[in-house]
Order: C-alpha cells, then sequence, then structure tokens
C-alpha cells in the first residue's frame, strides 16, 4: 500500500468515525438523549416514565444490546421550562452527539423542540403528549413519532360517555399554557359534536400548582353534573381536594396525563370514584403479554412501584428497540425511522399501534377507569 492510499484509507476511517460521533454510534454504543422534567411540576411523570423505559433498555443490555450495540441515554433536566427543554435539545443534539431524542415532557415543550428536531433530521420518538395538533399539518414531522392516544381522543370518549348517562352540565378545568388551551379548543369540539356546550371554565395559572381556588369558585358556582379535569401535575389533586373541601358535589373526570398515585396522595379516601380516561391498559389487571412483560420487569429490578407511565415508558422501549432491530446492524438516522414507518398495522406485547409513511400518531386506544378507595384503577 503506498503513501496516498494509506491517506485516502485514513481519511474515510476519520470520516466514517466522525460521523458515527455524531450520530450518536460507536460499535459499542447508541445514545439517545432526554430532555424532560425532573423537578418540577411534572417530575413524577417523567420519572415514571424513564424507569419504566430503562426497565426494558436493561433487558436489552444485560443480553448484549442490539446487534452488539448497548443502548444509552443521556439525560437533562428542563423543569417542565420550554427555553430550557429547546436549550437542552441542541446541547444533546450538537454537543452530547446523540442519535435521537426520546421521551420528552409537555405539549409546550414538544411544539417548541419539533422544529428543531426536524431541522436537523433527528429521530424525535414518542413525546408524552397527546396534542392532536402536534400530529397533523404543519406540526406533523417526518421524524417525530408519537405512541399515546392523543387528547382528541380521551375527551370524545368521555364526553360520549356522560351524553350516553344523561349528563349536560359538564365544567372543564385547565392550566392556562399550550396543553390547557388545547384541551380546552378540543372539549368545546367534543361537546358540540355531542350535543352539549359546557357550563363554566375554570382557568388555572400556569406552572402554580397551589393556585386552584379562584377556578374552585367559579366552576361550583354553576353546581355542574360533572367536572372534566383538564390538567396535569399536583394542580390535578390540588383542585380536587379544594373543590371536595368547599362543599360542592360532582362527578370528576381527568385525562391520562392525571397521576392517580398523586392524586390518592392528597385525596385519600376521597378519591374514590374519580373517573380517569386512559391512554395504556390496567396494569393491575390486563392480561396483554406486554403488561405481564412489564410487572415481572419491576419486580426482578425492585423498582419502586407499578404504574401506568411507567408501563407507557416500558412499552416505548420496547418500539424503539424493535425499530432499531429492523433498521439492521449497518444504523442510521433515516434507516431507524424507516423500520418505525415501515411497522404498519401492528401491536407491542399485544398493545395495538400503527406506523406508516404519512402516520406517526402510534396508538388510539382509550379506556375509561374509575379509582377504588385504595387508589387502584378499575376498568
Amino acid at each position: 500500500m503506498n503513501a496516498i492510499t494509506r491517506l485516502i484509507g485514513l481519511s474515510v476511517l476519520t470520516m466514517n468515525m466522525a460521523s458515527a460521533q455524531v450520530n450518536g454510534l460507536s460499535a459499542k454504543e447508541i445514545v439517545f438523549g432526554q430532555s424532560a422534567d425532573f423537578s418540577a411540576s411534572r417530575a413524577v411523570i417523567s420519572k415514571a416514565y424513564a424507569e419504566g423505559a430503562k426497565l426494558h433498555f436493561d433487558e436489552v443490555n444485560a443480553a448484549g444490546g442490539v446487534f452488539g450495540r448497548k443502548i444509552r441515554i443521556e439525560q437533562l433536566d428542563d423543569k417542565y421550562q420550554t427555553p430550557t427543554a429547546l436549550e437542552n435539545a441542541k446541547k444533546l443534539v450538537e454537543e452530547k452527539k446523540v442519535f435521537g431524542l426520546i421521551h420528552g415532557v409537555g405539549t409546550a415543550i414538544a411544539e417548541a423542540t419539533l422544529p428543531y428536531v426536524e431541522a436537523q433530521g433527528i429521530p424525535y420518538i414518542h413525546p408524552l403528549t397527546g396534542a392532536d395538533h402536534l400530529r397533523q399539518p404543519p406540526h406533523q414531522g417526518q421524524a417525530t413519532f408519537y405512541l399515546r392516544a392523543t387528547y382528541g381522543a380521551e375527551v370524545n370518549r368521555i364526553l360520549g360517555q356522560l351524553r350516553t348517562i344523561g349528563i349536560t352540565r359538564v365544567a372543564l378545568v385547565y392550566e392556562d399554557e399550550p396543553f390547557g388551551q388545547g384541551i380546552r379548543k378540543l372539549t368545546d369540539q367534543a361537546a358540540a359534536k355531542n350535543g352539549m356546550a359546557l357550563s363554566a371554565y375554570g382557568i388555572l395559572p400556569f406552572n402554580r400548582p397551589d393556585a386552584v381556588d379562584e377556578a374552585v369558585q367559579t366552576i361550583s358556582r354553576v353546581t355542574p353534573q360533572a367536572v372534566i379535569v383538564g390538567n396535569a401535575g399536583p394542580s390535578v389533586g390540588n383542585f380536587l381536594r379544594r373543590y371536595m373541601d368547599s362543599g360542592a358535589k360532582t362527578q370528576f373526570y381527568g385525562l391520562s396525563v392525571s397521576n392517580v398515585q398523586q392524586i390518592y396522595k392528597v385525596l385519600g379516601p376521597d378519591s374514590k370514584n374519580v373517573i380517569v380516561a386512559q391512554v395504556m391498559p390496567s396494569v393491575d389487571s390486563s392480561t396483554m403479554p406486554v403488561v405481564q412483560d412489564y410487572r415481572k420487569a419491576v419486580k426482578k429490578a425492585e423498582a419502586a412501584s407499578v404504574n401506568g407511565f411507567g408501563l407507557e415508558g416500558y412499552i416505548s422501549a420496547r418500539v424503539i428497540v424493535d425499530g432499531l432491530r429492523k433498521a439492521g446492524r449497518d444504523l442510521t438516522r433515516q434507516k431507524f425511522i424507516g423500520a418505525l414507518e415501515g411497522m404498519g398495522v401492528t401491536n407491542v406485547g399485544g398493545f395495538p399501534l400503527r406506523y406508516a409513511r404519512a402516520d406517526h400518531a402510534g396508538s388510539q386506544w382509550v379506556g375509561i377507569a374509575i379509582i377504588n378507595d385504595q387508589g387502584k384503577l378499575r376498568y
């Protein structure tokens, strides 16, 4: 081999190594990045989701990884602040050189992050939001994939049930930020579809989970038959507690982002009969194989608890690993995206979802569950 040939070979090798580094790939690792709220109002959700995903990633890594590459997650805390989340995304992509981003938490976070990752061609996998508009043009992305059903599907399920049982006087409480504003719009649409009109709106200030008194007063004045609690984080339990303490009576309906364990921690037995839409099967009673696998993984790892957000993270990790395997040994971002799109109508251990070239919405599975006096969901 002459000097020129050796130089060309070294140059090609250097370019390949640089490319692998930029793509978050090496012979031994696939590195994903996660920016999520690990210390503020959505921290309980983010931690449970990340712990559930880690259970499966650990299983895969213990078995040798994906084509010999182990999966590693770089995590940054965005404190549920949109500017911080976008800064974190840029840091993970440009400095940490991750292969893709996973498991951001929040509608506003996803909305701010999506244009950046799409422009970079970065896979953005399963941001935890059911926002309908993010799955539609102009927001719909070519590299972004969702898992859970939309909030529109949840709200339609709730309003449809209310109409069926003859309840027409309904109020809504929501947080004054993009997630909550989107829930208001979807609830208005679902109410009109079901021949109803909302009786009152209780508006909560952004990221101030204790500031619920004004919303309680606004809604209780109209004595609604049902209240849809269209917010997330600690404000859900705080609102329910203050409303019950006010002496007003109603039936409460929450969305899947309501943390049932947190509600029970605040309300205790008073959480009995609160109804919550669910986008995941029961972690206690479902016979789906993926739920049984999740419970076994929790037990084996001696993880703190079994919960719906943990199951969602576990299913997400299964989808991610399936996509990596389908993409093959010579992994690239585009091959990974193509592998996910190629899944079509499928299921993950019995949990149904669908991906296609023009459809990255994932699942539309929605159930209705009720909290019992021990803080467990009955489906």
